[in-house]
Order: C-alpha cells, then structure tokens, then sequence
C-alpha cells in the first residue's frame, strides 16, 4: 500500500499565502468559491450546547484527515468539521483502490491511513491554519455569529478506546498546548506574525462514535460512558441503516428507487444494533449525560453494508452512500424521531448534495 505522508507545516504555510497573494487561490480554491457570510441571514445553529456558524461541514472520511483539507473544507463555509475516524489499529493495509464514485459511491476503506501521531497534528494544524487565515482577513466576509467547531471521531471497540495511546491521542486534542507550542516553531520567519497569536487549546469538546458492525449494544453503551465520564465528552453515537430492518430497505433500495444490482448483505442486519436496542440505550445513555453534565446525540448514518457486484474492488463487501443512502437514512430519522420522540439532537450525513440541501 503507498504510504500517505503529511506536507510539513512550514510548507502549508507558505502556501497558503504565497498562493493567495499570487493567484488569489488557496490550495487551488479560487477566492470567489470561499464562503461569504451573509449579514442579512442568520446561519448559526446549535451542536451540542455550542452555536456553530453554520449547519454544514464535512462527515468524517479521507477528505477530514490532512490539514489542507480541512481547511479547504472551511474556506467552503463548513463550520462543524467531524474530522477523520482514529483508531489503535494505525498499520492497516488499504486496497487501492478503495472508493468509488462513478455513479453512487462505494467505498472499502477504513481509517486509520495516517498515524495517530501523524492525525494528531494534522488536525492541530488545521485548527491553527483557520485561525491564521481569519487573523490575515482574507474571507471577504466572515460570520458575526457562532464558532468553527472540531468533532473528533473515535471508533472502534472499548478495548481500542481505552488503550493509552487512543486516551491520549483525546487528551492532547483536549487540551493541544503541546503540539501548538511545537507547531508554533516551525511557522516561517516570512509569517512571524502568527507566532504571537493566542491558538485556543482547546481543540475539541466531543466525539462522535463509530462502532464495528455487528458491535453488541452493551459494548456501545460502554464505550459512550466511558468517553462521557473519563474525558467530560458529549458524545454522538453513529447509527447504521441497519437499523431501518432488511425488509423495508430493500424495498426503498429496489421498488422504489430501482437499484436492482445492488444485493444487500443479510448478515448485516441480522448482527447490527436493532432498532429496539437503539432506543432502549439512547434512552439510558441520555439520562447518564444529563447526571454527568454533558450531552448525547445521535448521527444518521453510517454507510450500508452490501454485496460486491461489480469488478472495482476485490472484496466481498463494500460499503454504500450517495443518492440511495440520502433516502434510506431520511426514512430511517423519521421512524427514529417519532418512536424517540424528538429529544435528541440528530447529525444527518448521507448523501447530501447542492440539490438536496436547501
């Protein structure tokens, strides 16, 4: 597998500006896609008891892992940025290739591409590289309400969670003085200016969950608790479609929107999380924040496990967003949101394009 290396800092910097002063650019977005804030509309919405500036921003996935892209990602108006899934596990071989979007999107990739020390400043970087912009005023207009905020994602089991690597991979985005003190040195002597500013440490103030298919409900329920009481996360659990029940998605998936060729995966649904289990330990869980001060929310959803019918990839499995996803998972909020009964906040992440979103 080729190997997935991090631009140094220094050179991002100098890019940045460099690219802007020149071509009007950054990282070859032109300035007239960067987003404006209109004064006249207000944009922000809430996120776990935080106003973030506006309601969009990337799902976690290879486009939320190096700097650049996220602050890419952020010059588009994305203000709630769930950055990349980590994991113990940071040796994976990755088949390439691993995504396709030719038609709907299937993918059979898994994080963790970067090592967790190598993630670790990529996403500080990003976190200062905004901040350097937003001091340089280079947005035309910026909003005058709410914050950029930085989700982290964590999966995939307890044992993994737990493990003092991952621990403390949460603590030094918790608390990032660090890593900000040691990528403070490496800005250029050209941009000195940036040294002196004062870069919140204070990275991230949740985490989104991301389990293993077929992962138990107790396991689930634990690792939240456990995020919650040992780090004062509010924490997201991430649902799978699973969770709308074979039946009914194969039903949307075929009569009603005609994709015949894909063939769903039996197995999946039979293991997953039950839609009953779902709402018996949100229930649970939200109780256990409120005593412990946080917040709980849910996010739909993962992507859907189906059989391989095409030659791209050489797995047996791979994993569907795109088009049919955004049905699926609309359908799946709304029995969600009824049985729940509307308490808790829900992320909503699948595929969401510009003629989906008003």
């Amino acid at each position: 597998m080729a190997e997935l290396y991090p631009a140094p800092f220094a050179n991002l910097i100098d890019r940045v500006f460099r690219e802007f002063s020149g071509e009007g650019k950054i990282f070859d977005l032109p300035r007239r896609s960067f987003y404006r804030a209109d004064p006249k509309l207000s944009t922000d919405v809430s996120f776990l008891g935080r106003r973030a500036a506006t309601p969009v921003g990337p799902a976690a996935g290879p486009q939320s892992q190096l700097a650049q892209n996220i602050v890419l990602a952020w010059l588009a108006g994305a203000r709630i940025i769930e950055l990349k899934t980590i994991q113990i596990n940071d040796r994976l071989e990755i088949p390439r290739p691993c995504i396709d979007v030719r038609t709907i999107g299937f993918n059979v990739e898994w994080s963790q591409e970067l090592r967790l020390e190598d993630s670790l400043r990529e996403y500080v970087a990003a976190w200062m590289l905004i901040r350097m912009i937003r001091e340089a005023g280079i947005l035309d207009r910026e909003e005058s309400h709410g914050e950029t905020i930085f989700d982290l994602s964590v999966g995939y089991d307890l044992e993994g969670i737990r493990h003092p690597r991952v621990s403390g991979f949460i603590r030094q985005l918790q608390d990032a003085t660090t890593i900000i003190e040691e990528l403070r040195a490496q800005i250029p002597d050209a941009y000195g200016r940036f040294r002196d500013i004062d870069y919140d440490p204070h990275v991230i103030g949740s985490a989104t969950l991301s389990t293993f298919h077929g992962c138990p409900a107790g396991e689930i329920e634990q690792i939240v608790d456990f995020l919650m009481t040992t780090f004062h996360l509010d924490v997201v659990i991430k649902m799978n479609p699973t969770l709308l029940g074979y039946e009914r998605v194969e039903r949307l998936l075929h009569e009603m929107l005609g994709y015949t060729e894909i063939e769903l995966d039996p197995s999946a649904f039979e293991h997953d999380l039950q839609f009953d289990e779902a709402l018996e330990i949100t229930k649970r869980l939200a109780r256990r924040a409120e005593s412990l001060g946080v917040r709980l929310g849910v996010k739909f959803s993962n992507t859907l496990v189906v059989k391989n019918h095409d030659t791209y990839f050489s797995e047996d499995v791979m994993y569907m967003s795109g088009p049919p996803l955004h049905v699926i998972t609309l359908n799946l909020v709304d029995r969600f949101r009824k049985a729940e009964g509307g308490s808790l906040p829900i992320s909503f992440s699948a595929g969401v394009d510009q003629k989906n979103f008003p």
